[in-house]
């Protein structure tokens, strides 16, 4: 079976992960992945800064390319691994268009926080200053995605909690990033969260360097990091993940049981695996069984629809900057 790939520029550096478990899953369930030709960026991140139309125009070329695609008798794989089309494709008959719901791992990453804050008896945490962070790459609406999910995680275990926010104003400017992360923990933050895209190394030194946690973003930054630099790695809590393997071992078995049908998108959540928090060593270390089995009774609420999180998407900037503010 072929299919048509769109991979994007983020699966040869911070996404590379992505790239990896979407090539072994899919060789696995007997499908050839075919790169579509001259492809560009998405714009999922940067465009987003030069103007809203670029933001369209650059997928819509993609798009017209899976076009040809079709007419050449492929079927299109778009894994949605970034930005590109937050809200999915719909219409296309030869496309498979899946989507992650973002929030839901986000707000895990809230709700691990402010747990670990409000009851760890570690010493590197100071339970008497309710205080956590997070530092994004940009303030737009992709990053903005992770902030309502997390703000909203916190404000289920406590909403008297601060959340000091920052960002970098760039995706790739690492010192920046060291510089902004050691303000936040300077600043009292006990744990922050980071989706900065390829900034990460520099929040992961700040919370080396000042000895605090972090909760990292899209990799498993512990496991990435635990044997080539334990010491930078040490304070990594966890990471929030899209699962692209999951993701596709899910698709493939739906199309094949006809639970799923092409020209349509699909959101996959913590339900399928898709999304999640990365429970490696690190995370089994470093927080307690009973902070562990509180994060499992709140994935078990979402999937069951007891907890419904925003997201930046559906939201006006207005909106986004009164729940900011409300908790800063």
């Amino acid at each position: 079976m072929d299919y048509a790939y769109f991979p994007g520029c983020s699966l040869e550096s911070t996404g590379i992960e992505f790239h990896m478990s979407a090539k072994a899953v899919t060789k696995a369930l007997g499908i050839n992945l075919i790169e579509i030709p001259d492809w560009n960026c998405c714009g999922a991140s940067s465009a987003h800064t030069r103007g809203h139309w670029i933001s369209l125009a650059l997928p819509a070329r993609n798009m017209a390319i899976a076009e040809a695609a079709k007419n050449a008798g492929f079927d299109m794989l778009l894994t949605g691994n970034n930005h590109s089309f937050d809200t999915g494709l719909e219409g296309y008959d030869n496309i498979h268009s899946l989507t992650a719901s973002h929030p839901e791992q986000h707000f895990l990453s809230g709700v691990l926080a402010a747990k670990m804050l409000l009851e760890s008896e570690d010493a590197k945490i100071d339970n008497t200053n309710k205080t956590l962070g997070f530092i994004g790459s940009m303030d737009t609406s992709g990053i903005n995605d992770f902030l309502v999910g997390y703000l909203e995680g916190v404000k289920y275990v406590d909403p008297e909690i601060t959340v000091l926010c920052s960002y970098v104003g760039s995706f790739e400017d690492v010192t920046k990033c060291m510089e902004m992360t050691t303000q936040l923990y300077n600043q009292g933050a006990q744990i922050v969260y980071a989706p900065v895209s390829q900034s990460i190394l520099g929040a992961a030194t700040a919370s080396s360097n000042c000895d605090k946690y972090l909760i990292a973003c899209d990799q498993d930054l512990y496991t990435q990091l635990s044997e080539s630099d334990a010491n930078m790695a040490r304070n990594i809590v966890t990471s929030s993940l899209k699962n692209v393997g999951e993701s596709l071992v899910t698709a493939v078995k739906s199309l094949k049981d006809g639970s799923m049908v092409m020209g349509n998108n699909y959101t996959l959540g913590l339900d399928s695996g898709a999304v999640g928090l990365a429970k490696n060593a690190n995370y089994e270390a470093l927080v307690s069984e009973s902070i562990r089995a509180y994060v499992e009774e709140v994935e078990a609420k979402i999937i069951a629809g007891e907890i419904a999180v925003s997201s930046a998407f559906t939201m006006s900037t207005e909106e986004v900057v009164a729940l900011r503010d409300s908790m800063n």
